[in-house]
C-alpha cells in the first residue's frame, strides 16, 4: 500500500475516534416532558390530574369526562344548612345536580352547614333525600356533612355529630370534612367521640382553587389522630405525597375536588 493511502487511512480513523469520543461526552439533549418532569422533581410538587384519580366532589354542574365514568366513588353536594336570623329559625336550601338514575359508582351526599342548630325537620330532609337517591338503584354509602368548625370548637362538633347519628338510619354511613389545622387536636375525650361515630374524615388541603403552601407540615401530624382519613385535593393544584402515607393504615385514599370551569 502506498505510504499516501495509509496516512489518509490513519487520519480517517483517527477523526473517526474523536468522534465518538465526543458524542460519549456530550449530554443528550432534554426532551420537553422530561425537563417538565425534572421541573417537578426538583420543585418536589406535581399537578393534580384529575384523570390519575378516581374519587371526586361534585358541586355544580361539571362537565362530563371520561375520568368521571370511570369513577368509583363521587361526594355530591345536594344543599346547605343555613339560619334565618329574623325568624330565628334553621332552613334546608336544596342545591347541587338532580338525583341520577342506577349509576356504577358510590354515592356519598354532601351537605354544607353554616351552624349546628339543626331542626328535626332538617334532619328528615336529609334523609329523605338520601332515601331518594337510594330509590333510584344509587349505591349510597351515606352522608357527608361539610362544616368548617374552628379547632377550639372541635369538642361540640363532635358532641353534634353523636346526636346526630343518632337519628341516621344504621345502614347510612358518615363522613365529614376538616381542616388542616384539626391534626393539632390532642383531646382524647373528642377523638373518641369522632371514632365512635364517624367512619371517615376528608381532610382538605386546599383553599379555594389553591392548594394551601404548608399541607405537609400538617399531614405529618395526621396519624396521631387514629382515624381513618383521606385527603381532598383540588383540581389543577400543586400536591406531592407526603412519604409517611405509604405506611399510613387510616390513609384511605384522595378525594378531588373538581373545578366547574377548570383551565
Amino acid at each position: 500500500m502506498p505510504k499516501h493511502v495509509a496516512r489518509f487511512l490513519i487520519n480517517i480513523c483517527a477523526l473517526l475516534c474523536m468522534s465518538l469520543l465526543l458524542c460519549a461526552c456530550t449530554p443528550q439533549q432534554t426532551s420537553p416532558k422530561d425537563l417538565e418532569r425534572h421541573t417537578a422533581s426538583t420543585t418536589n410538587k406535581t399537578i393534580v390530574d384529575a384523570s390519575e384519580y378516581s374519587s371526586f366532589w361534585i358541586w355544580g354542574n361539571i362537565s362530563s369526562a371520561t375520568y368521571l365514568q370511570q369513577a368509583k366513588e363521587l361526594y355530591i353536594l345536594q344543599g346547605e344548612i343555613n339560619w334565618n336570623r329574623a325568624q330565628k329559625r334553621s332552613y334546608f336550601s336544596p342545591q347541587g345536580i338532580s338525583i341520577l338514575k342506577k349509576t356504577n359508582q358510590n354515592i356519598w351526599l354532601v351537605v354544607r352547614s353554616h351552624h349546628l342548630n339543626w331542626s328535626t325537620e332538617n334532619i328528615q330532609q336529609i334523609i329523605q333525600r338520601l332515601q331518594q337517591w337510594e330509590s333510584q338503584d344509587n349505591q349510597i354509602q351515606g352522608l357527608q356533612i361539610y362544616f368548617d368548625v374552628r379547632t377550639q370548637n372541635i369538642q361540640q362538633y363532635a358532641e353534634f355529630l353523636a346526636k346526630f347519628r343518632q337519628h341516621l338510619p344504621k345502614h347510612y354511613r358518615l363522613s365529614i370534612t376538616g381542616l388542616l389545622d384539626w391534626t393539632n387536636v390532642r383531646d382524647q375525650s373528642t377523638l373518641a367521640l369522632l371514632r365512635q361515630n364517624i367512619e371517615e374524615i376528608a381532610i382538605q388541603t386546599y383553599q379555594g382553587s389553591t392548594t394551601i403552601p404548608n399541607y405537609a407540615s400538617y399531614l405529618a401530624k395526621i396519624s396521631q389522630l387514629k382515624l381513618p382519613y383521606k385527603i381532598g385535593v383540588v383540581q389543577h393544584g400543586k400536591w406531592q405525597a407526603p412519604p409517611h402515607l405509604t405506611n399510613d393504615r387510616n390513609f384511605k385514599g384522595y378525594i378531588v375536588f373538581l373545578l366547574r370551569h377548570p383551565n
